[in-house]
């Protein structure tokens, strides 16, 4: 089972680096396209008459984020998000991004073209790792997702266990890139 991010999560990713940065050198202005989120959310998921171009779960989150990059469903901070939502799809499905120090910089050559869907996968595939914790977290959380859909009497449960599955490791990414460009003079 494959765990996508809908229009709504996407847009809670926007809110919440919204109010990340709300007090920083770098705010986010606010606003957003629903047409142009679903086409980034539908875009990985696309199938031609039975045959799927983007196979594997690092060949959609690649395109994913290219889509979000390009395609400026927000405001700002469509590169902050990309990198946010590519986390979490790939989290959520059974892998683990570690965010390099330079993981900005790898989004503004996307945004000017300078990177193609292939260097983008392979950054991905250089960046992420798979092994029994990460699949069994990707497990976990599919259960929850079924129990969600199936229970609605078990829901608050499931909204008490399913944040203590989620990191704030790349909200602690960005909090660095904050926290360094404030040292600068």
């Amino acid at each position: 089972m494959e765990i996508w991010l809908d229009e709504e999560t996407l847009k809670f990713l926007y809110v919440t680096l919204v109010g990340f940065y709300r007090y920083t050198d770098y705010p986010i202005t606010v606003g957003f396209n629903e047409g142009i989120i679903s086409v980034c959310i539908e875009r990985p998921k696309t199938g031609i008459y039975g045959y799927i171009p983007f196979p594997h779960f690092l060949h959609k989150a690649t395109v994913f984020m290219e889509t979000i990059i390009n395609f400026h469903p927000f405001a700002d901070g469509n590169k902050r998000v990309s990198l946010l939502a590519t986390f979490y799809f790939l989290y959520w499905n059974g892998y683990d991004l570690n965010i390099p120090e330079d993981a900005d910089e790898f989004t503004i050559e996307v945004a000017k073209g300078k990177k193609s869907l292939n260097d983008i996968l392979l950054w991905l595939v250089r960046n992420s790792k798979r092994d029994f914790f990460s699949i069994y977290r990707s497990r976990f959380n599919e259960i929850c997702i079924r129990l969600w859909e199936r229970y609605s009497h078990l829901r608050p449960l499931i909204e008490v266990f399913v944040p203590l599955f989620t990191p704030l490791y790349p909200f602690m990414f960005f909090r660095e890139k904050i926290l360094g460009k404030r040292k600068k003079p």
